[in-house]
C-alpha cells in the first residue's frame, strides 16, 4: 500500500506534539529548538488537520509532561507553540496577513512571558549579586575612591538594588520580545516555503499593523502612568513591559516606512544619501526617530497603503 509523503509527514508531526513535551520535561531539555519543532509541527498539522485535532493533540501531549513531573515540569515547559494555534484560525478563517500576524505573534509573546511567572528568588539572588559587587568594589579599592565622591556604600547599596529591581521587572518584556520574534521568524518560512506562494507575503517595505494596533501603545503608556501615580507596581511594571514590546514592534514597523520611502524614486538620490549618512553618525537619535516613525505610522498611515491590500489574504 502506498503512502505518501505528507501522510508520513502528518503521522510524524502529531507524534512530535505528542512525545517532545514529555521528553524534553524528563530530560531537562526544553530550549529554543524543541519549541521551534513543535511549533512547526502545530503549524503543519493544523493546516492539515484542522485546528479542533490540532488542539487535541496539543493538549495530550501537555498534559501527559504535566501530569507526569507536576509543577516543575510545567516550570520547565515552554508555551509558544501553542500560539500557532491562533495562526492556524488565521489560516482557516482567511484572516488577513496582518491580523493573522498581530494576534499569533502577541499569543507568542504572551505566553513566552509566562515562564518568568514561575521563577522565584530573585530579591535574594539580586542581594547576592549586590553583596558580591560591594566584596569586589572593595578587593579593587573602587569604594574607597567613591566614597571620596561622596557616596557611601549603603548609597551604592541602594543604586544597584534599584539597577536590579528595575532589570528584574522588565524580564518578562524581554522574554515576551524574544518569544515574538522566534514566532515571527518561523511563521514567515512557513508561509514561504509550506503554504508554497510567495505572492502571499507582503513586502518588507509594505509591512504595517492593522490600525485597531494603536491601542497597544496607548494601553502600555496609561498602565504604566497610572502604576506610577498611585504607586502600583504590578500596573507599573505591566505599562513598562508593554512600552518595551510596542518600542521593539514600532521599531521594526519604522524601519519598514523608512526603507520604503529610500526605495521611493520621488526621493532624490541625494537626500537618500544624506540621511543614511545622517543615520551612521547620530545612530541613537535615528533609532528613536525610527521607532516614532514606526509608532505614529498606526495612526497617519505614511505611505497610503490600504488597510486590506490584494494578495493579503491566504486563499
Amino acid at each position: 500500500m502506498y503512502i505518501s509523503d505528507k501522510k508520513v509527514l502528518d503521522y510524524f508531526t502529531i507524534a512530535l506534539i505528542l512525545c517532545l513535551p514529555w521528553f524534553c520535561t524528563a530530560w531537562f531539555m526544553w530550549g529554543w529548538i524543541w519549541e521551534v519543532i513543535i511549533l512547526l509541527s502545530v503549524l503543519w498539522t493544523g493546516l492539515r488537520n484542522g485546528l479542533k485535532s490540532t488542539l487535541i493533540v496539543l493538549i495530550i501531549g501537555y498534559s501527559a509532561a504535566a501530569l507526569s513531573f507536576g509543577l516543575p515540569g510545567l516550570q520547565q515547559m515552554g508555551y509558544v507553540p501553542w500560539a500557532g494555534l491562533v495562526a492556524v484560525i488565521g489560516f482557516k478563517n482567511d484572516w488577513s496577513q496582518r491580523s493573522t500576524i498581530l494576534w499569533s505573534t502577541a499569543a507568542a509573546g504572551l505566553l513566552g512571558a509566562v515562564p518568568t511567572f514561575w521563577v522565584e528568588g530573585f530579591d535574594s539572588q539580586n542581594q547576592e549579586l549586590i553583596d558580591s559587587m560591594i566584596f569586589q568594589y572593595k578587593n579593587m579599592g573602587l569604594l574607597t575612591g567613591l566614597q571620596d565622591q561622596g557616596i557611601t556604600e549603603s548609597e551604592l547599596r541602594i543604586i544597584a538594588g534599584q539597577t536590579l529591581s528595575f532589570y528584574t521587572m522588565i524580564i518578562p518584556g524581554l522574554a515576551a520580545l524574544a518569544s515574538i520574534f522566534e514566532f515571527g521568524i518561523i511563521y514567515y518560512f512557513f508561509v514561504r516555503w509550506i503554504v508554497q506562494s510567495e505572492k502571499r507575503l507582503i513586502s518588507f517595505s509594505c509591512w504595517r499593523l492593522p490600525w485597531y494596533a494603536v491601542w497597544g501603545p496607548i494601553i502600555a503608556l496609561g498602565c504604566y502612568l497610572l502604576g506610577d501615580e498611585f504607586s502600583l507596581v504590578l500596573l507599573r511594571g505591566l505599562g513598562l513591559n508593554l512600552l518595551i514590546i510596542c518600542g521593539a514592534v514600532a521599531l521594526i514597523i519604522g524601519i519598514s516606512v523608512y526603507y520604503f520611502f529610500l526605495k521611493s524614486p520621488n526621493v532624490l538620490r541625494l537626500i537618500k544619501w544624506i540621511l543614511i549618512l545622517g543615520n551612521i553618525f547620530y545612530f541613537m537619535l535615528s533609532l528613536i526617530s525610527i521607532t516614532l516613525l514606526g509608532l505614529f505610522d498606526l495612526v497617519f498611515n505614511f505611505r497610503r497603503l490600504p488597510e486590506v491590500e490584494s494578495g493579503d489574504h491566504f486563499k
